[in-house]
């Protein structure tokens, strides 16, 4: 699992976990505690508004009847005082670093020093993997939404084709039934005219006879 190391809390922290571990109220708190070392810890030199150090005014007030080389030995000592306050170092301010809240030595034990610059060497090399890592899951994912564009066109495509298929099989269909009651109607006409002529023979055929019999005397036949 791949971690990295808090010097703060002197610990090794999962990536994962990192930005929970560095917004935690015990990280917090021990970065507010290692400040407050650092503020004790350098050092501090009070201004005087009339420009004179504080071993100056602690020093006694000579009297005016000193001996004559006592003022001498006095701007000397004063000279002294003030050059060695000169070369007091200066807090330093504070640097864009993120690990300037640790006071200076903190790590003194060069092992320690070489194990924390591996950490954060080995976690560059983590970190330019990871990224590499999800360029490449980045990448893949874009090809499999193209394969599938691809394939979802291509099964429209097929459908729509399909689609096609049926529809001029149900026109092919219909052309069939309309063929199909055009030759019924066609002979049932036939048969209705056939009906017909049979009908007007046989009304023909009765009227003749009727003729004849109403010509006939009966009266003349001859009955043996």
């Amino acid at each position: 699992m791949s971690t990295k190391f808090c010097p703060a809390c002197s610990t090794n922290v999962s990536l994962k976990l990192w930005t929970a571990h560095t917004t935690g109220r015990k990280h917090k708190q021990r970065v507010s505690e290692l400040k407050a070392q650092a503020a004790k810890s350098a050092p501090r030199i009070a201004p005087n508004t009339n420009g004179t150090s504080l071993n100056a005014e602690k020093r006694p007030i000579s009297n005016t009847s000193d001996e004559p080389g006592s003022s001498a030995k006095r701007s000397k000592l004063d000279n002294g005082e003030n050059g060695t306050q000169t070369k007091k170092p200066a807090p330093t301010s504070s640097s864009a670093n993120e690990y300037a809240f640790i006071p200076a030595g903190f790590f003194d034990n060069p092992e320690q020093n070489e194990k924390t610059e591996a950490t954060i060497e080995k976690q560059k090399i983590l970190d330019a993997e990871y990224q590499k890592f999800m360029n490449e899951i980045s990448a893949a994912e874009q090809e499999v939404a193209a394969e599938d564009d691809v394939d979802t066109k291509a099964f429209t495509h097929e459908r729509q084709l399909e689609s096609i298929d049926e529809t001029m099989g149900y026109w092919k269909s219909l052309n069939e039934l309309e063929k199909r009651k055009e030759a019924i109607s066609k002979i049932v006409k036939n048969v209705e005219m056939e009906y017909n002529k049979e009908e007007e023979k046989e009304e023909s055929d009765d009227e003749d006879l009727e003729i004849d019999f109403e010509g006939d005397n009966w009266r003349s036949r001859k009955i043996f």
